[in-house]
This record gives C-alpha cells, structure tokens and sequence, in this order.
C-alpha cells in the first residue's frame, strides 16, 4: 500500500493529503456527534422504559390485588359461609350426590355461577376443611379430593388449598397450563371461618386474559416495542401472556436457559431487576428493563428494538455524513488548485531529468524562482554539470577495471594450477613415506621391536593426517575461488545425496537420522550446500558415536520471514559456550586426533560457504547436552543469469 502510494504523481499525493488531513477531523466529529447522541437517546429510552414497567408493574398488582380484595370480601360474607355449612351438613349426614345435597347445590348454583361470571373468574370451588371439594361453579358435578391431588398430582389447584389451610388467610397460586381449556389457570384461595373455626376454603379460578389486556397496551412502546410476562410452569419458564409479535406465544413459548433472550426472561423470574442489551426471542437487539413481582413470583421484561430506538441518532448520522461529504467537495477543489500550482514546476524539471536520462546532458532547468523549487532547479544544474564530468572520469575507471579483471582472471587459473601441482607434490613424498612404513611393517615385522613398530604406525597416521590436512586446504581454496552458478534446489532431494555418501557411517554406528518433513526449494549453489549438510551431518555422527547412547542426528527446517532456517541436532558430547566462536576458525580443534580424527577445516568451509550466500552460521550448545549447528539462508538470492537463461531454453524448447 505505502509502494503504490509512493508511485502516485505528486498532484494526486497533494489531493489525498488534503483530503487524509480533512477527513480525519470530519470522521471523529461527526463519530463523537452521532455515539453522544446515541448514548442520550439510549438513556432516555431506558428510563422511559423503566418508567414504563414500573406503571405496567402498579396496573398489573392493582388489578391482582382487587382480584384478591374480592376473593376475600366473598370469603366473609353470610351467604358463602351459610353455603359452607348446608353442604358440610348434607355431605356428612347424607352423603354425596343424595337428594339433599343436591338440593343444596340447587339452591347455591345460581348465586356463585352469577358472581363467577360477573366478577370474570373461570371457576369457583368450595373446599371443606377435609380437602373435598364439595362445590364448583363450572363442570360436572363431582366431589374430589384435593389432599389426594396434592399428594398424587403437580396441582396448583391443590397447592394453594393446602397452603391457605395452613396460614388461614389468603395464597395465590402460581399459573398451571390446563389442557383441556387450552390456557393458564391461576387459583386464589380465601379461608371461610365461623367466628374463629376455619370451616372450608373459598378458591376463585382466573385466567391470564386479564392481565393480558393490560400487557397488550403498547402506549409509548413505539412499532416494536412490548411488555413479556413469564412465570415457572413445573420446571420450566414460560410466557404466561401473549406478546406483540406472538399472539400465541402464552405457556406455549418457553425461555430457553441457552439463548440471550431466554436467559432475560429467566433473570427476571429469578427476581433480577435491571437493565441492558440483549436479543429477543426473534433474533434481533432490543433495550429491555426487567420487573420482579415478589407476591406472584412473575418476572417482566419490557423492550424495544434497539434499531427503533437509535434510529434518530441514524438520521443525524446520515445528515452528517452528507454535510461531510459536502465539505470534502470543497477540499478537493482547492486541493486540485494548489497542487496544481505547486506541481507544476516540479513536473518541468521531472521533464528536464527524463531528458538527461535518456542521454542528453545538454538539457538545463529554468530557474525562474527564488523559492525552494527555483533552488532545487539551480543545484539540479550544477548536479548535471558535475554528471558530466564525472561519467567522463568513469568511463576511464571502467577500461582500468577491465583490464584489471582480466589480469585477475588469469591469476586465479594460475592460481588453481599452482594449487593442485603443489597438493599433488606434497602428497606423492607422502605416500611414499606411508608405502615405506608399511613396507617395513611387513618385511621387517619378525625384527622390529614393538617400539619400533609403533612408531611405523604413528609415522603412517602422521602421513594420513598431513594428507587430509593438503586435501581439506585444497577444498577450502576451492571453496573460496569457485564460484558455482545460484539455481532452485530441493534440500530433501539434496539430504537424501548427503545420506547415499556416509550411508556406511550411519549403519556402522547405528545413527539414528532424522530427516524432518517440509525441507523446501531454495535458490542456492547446489554443490557447496551439500558439502555444508555433509560436514555437519558428518560432524554430529563423529561427536556423538562414542557415547553410551546411540546417536541421534536431527536435521530441521524453520520459515522464517526473510530466510531460510536449517538446523542439524545430535546427542553428542556438546561444547562449552566459551569455544563457541573459536570451532570455525582454520584447523581449530577441541579435542586430540586421538580421541576423535579429522583435521578441523570441516566448519570452516561451512562458514566459508554460508558467508558466500550471505546467511549466518551459529551454535547452542552446553558440555554433555548435544549440540545444535544452525545456519540462514536468505530468500532473495537469485537464480544465476546463465542458469536462468538455460531454464527459459528449456522451457521454450
């Protein structure tokens, strides 16, 4: 993103940083204006919405109270408690269902079946003191037994008969759901006494249409806002009156404990007051405040649609964002012209620089100004006139570098020659010296003393060492003048080369090797990274092959963001933190050719071959705890233009 930037014309980077300047401070009054508009319209709409509940919550007691006040009224009047007796009287003595007790209930029925009607309650019961009820307004005539239903069945009817017998005065019951009349049921209980003597006990059946008369008036609850009533059926939480967008919804719809909305609902049957967002039982965001009703044990929540209430402070925002959009017009305008006005003469001398950069160092910059871009245009001149002279003066530098290339070339093949002529007569005394121990050995073994024959062995190990010390020299010059084309390499396949070569050494000392999964394609010289994995593979099995514990070599990969990460692990003897910078240089060992050979060029042609690809070599390590050899290999290195001229052939062909 900051690349295309850089790359716009200087009158189009004008117009964005006006229009970036002007932005910012449009975007950040414009966002304060609309969320403090918001919080206040928030704010004002949960108080009205606690306002709200709390006269929904005074409508709703007071019609339950009065629904009680008449429970109890009716309770103490004569005719309910002559109606008691008369039908105690003609149970007792006579029995039920004899010509006596029903004309008990004949002359009874009219009176409760008007009060039941004109009071708008479902059903009237007369229960005596034993459970049985002995009278009901509405249904067949039957008698039950209620301490029966208590014990037998979840009635509510039954629950509050055996409360109010206990306290003598009057309960209410928590809604049940009658299936037969398809709807909730709420039972208020009244004791009848004569004088002091609990006689019977009046109970007055009601539905929830009452109350839900008062919860279906939407004043000031706008298009979606609603009142939800719920209560504990058995176990579970139920709406017990119809709500706005679920006319059916009451002790059909449950508040589900794993949903937002369920768990409002239950918060306030629970008897948690407060308030908040949440998201109701269609889905979508609502503000609700939440009631508590200790007497009935109901909770209420009210609501509405979070998009209801904000969408005044949308409107703001919308006309905000248009007088924005209005003002950013107007600084594009005068951007335009002032970029215009000051890009221009920047333009003329970009026009004179593309001329002196197609090779015309005759051009000048017109210098009509005293301001910063006239100064500019002046050194631009001077720089010009310096150019000239100075790619004169490099055209020279360059037929000397040449010429001194050449020279330098030939050097090195001299070099090379001189290299192996010199290995190749340092070598061949040295193999006669190695033939002639050996031939005494041999010939002269039943003469020579065992002095004299260990010190024909150490004189062949000396040769053999000083041998590996010419070839080790040899293949570090190499390494050093060779240049080896830069081509894609898959490390797996080059790995699997490395383990083909010391597959011997391997099976000999048992090694476990580990070659990780994922090695990837990398641009490198093949030749001289397959002798660094050889020389720390090589490395790792000769320092760990001496311990009790067969040796494990590790070979990992890394991606790390601008390189390549190898690693190669063993369980060998480690090395001390102090010699960590001392193993690469020429030759440098830690321990005697006795206790392990080689000559100690290994890691220096490592570090020689990671310092030509531009990586880095370290270690971690601690005596007695394995050794880790890490090394980098950057990611731009790129293919070699001789090798990459021979991949399009390839290609093409």
């Amino acid at each position: 993103m900051f690349s295309f930037f850089k790359n716009l014309p200087i009158t189009t980077k004008f117009i964005l940083w006006f229009l970036f300047v002007a932005l910012i401070p449009l975007a950040i009054a414009t966002k304060i204006s609309y969320d403090s508009s918001r919080d206040a319209i928030v704010e004002e709409i949960t108080n009205s919405l606690f306002a709200i509940a709390d006269n929904k919550a005074n409508q709703i007691e007071t019609y339950l109270r009065e629904k009680e006040r008449n429970v109890t009224m009716l309770s103490y009047t004569a005719d309910i408690i002559d109606a008691m007796e008369q039908f105690n009287g003609a149970l007792s003595k006579h029995g039920a269902y004899s010509p006596e007790y029903i004309d008990v209930d004949n002359e009874f029925r009219p009176f409760f079946t008007y009060y039941q009607k004109s009071s708008d309650y479902d059903n009237l019961y007369l229960v005596n003191k034993d459970g049985d009820v002995i009278f009901m307004a509405k249904g067949r005539r039957k008698i039950m037994s209620l301490y029966e239903m208590a014990l037998y069945k979840d009635s509510q009817l039954a629950k509050v008969f055996v409360r109010t017998i206990k306290s003598s005065k009057v309960e209410i019951s928590d809604f049940e759901y009658s299936p037969e009349e398809k709807d909730g049921a709420l039972f208020i209980g009244a004791p009848v006494l004569k004088g002091s003597e609990l006689i019977g006990v009046l109970i007055l059946q009601m539905s929830n249409t009452g109350v839900s008369q008062l919860v279906k008036d939407y004043t000031s609850l706008g298009e979606t806002g609603e009142t939800i009533l719920a209560a504990k059926v058995k176990n579970d939480i139920m709406f017990i009156s119809p709500v706005r967008f679920d006319p059916k919804a009451a002790f059909k719809r449950k508040a589900e404990a794993a949903t937002e909305a369920g768990s409002q609902v239950r918060m306030a049957v629970e008897g948690k007051k407060g308030s908040g967002k949440s998201v109701d039982y269609r889905g979508e965001e609502v503000l609700t405040v939440r009631r508590y009703f200790p007497s009935f044990r109901w909770g209420m929540v009210v609501k509405m649609d979070t998009a209801e209430v904000i969408a005044s402070a949308n409107r703001l925002r919308a006309m905000l964002l248009k007088i924005s959009l209005a003002l950013l017009a107007v600084v594009v305008v005068m951007a335009i012209v002032i970029a215009h006005s000051m890009s221009k003469p920047i333009k003329a001398l970009t026009d004179v620089a593309g001329v002196i950069s197609d090779g015309d160092f005759s051009a000048r910059a017109e210098a009509s100004t005293s301001d910063e871009i006239g100064t500019l245009a002046r050194s631009f001149n001077e720089m010009t006139d310096k150019l000239v002279a100075a790619k004169a003066s490099v055209e020279e530098k360059k037929a000397e570098l040449e010429e001194q290339h050449k020279l330098l070339e030939e050097a090195n093949r001299e070099l090379d020659s001189f290299t192996h002529t010199v290995s190749h007569d340092l070598q061949a005394p040295l193999r006669g010296v190695s033939s002639f121990a050996t031939f005494l050995e041999e010939d002269y073994k039943d003469k020579l003393d065992g002095e004299a024959i260990g010190y024909l062995k150490e004189i062949r190990e000396g040769t053999a060492r000083m041998s590996n010390l010419i070839q080790d020299l040899l293949a570090l010059s190499r390494i050093s003048r060779i240049k080896n084309p830069f081509e894609e390499v898959d490390i797996s396949e080059l790995i699997e080369v490395v383990r083909k070569r010391i597959e011997f050494d391997i099976n000999k000392h048992k090694v476990d090797l580990k070659i990780h999964q994922g090695m990837p394609t990398i641009v490198c010289d093949r030749i001289k990274l397959t002798e660094v994995f050889l020389n720390l593979i090589n490395n790792a099995i000769k320092f760990s092959s001496k311990q009790e514990t067969p040796p494990v070599v590790e070979v990992r990969y890394h991606d790390d963001d601008e390189c390549h990460k190898f690693s190669v692990k063993d369980n060998g003897i480690g090395i001390d933190p102090k010699y960590h910078d001392q193993v690469f240089g020429i030759f440098k060992r830690l321990h005697s050719t006795d206790e392990f050979e080689g000559s100690g060029a290994g890691l220096s042609i490592v570090k020689k071959v990671i310092d030509d690809h531009k990586g880095r070599v370290w270690i971690e390590s601690e005596a007695g705890k394995g050794t880790t050899f890490l090394f980098t290999i950057p990611k731009n290195l790129k293919i070699s233009e001789i090798e990459a001229e021979e991949e399009e052939l390839k290609e093409k062909a």
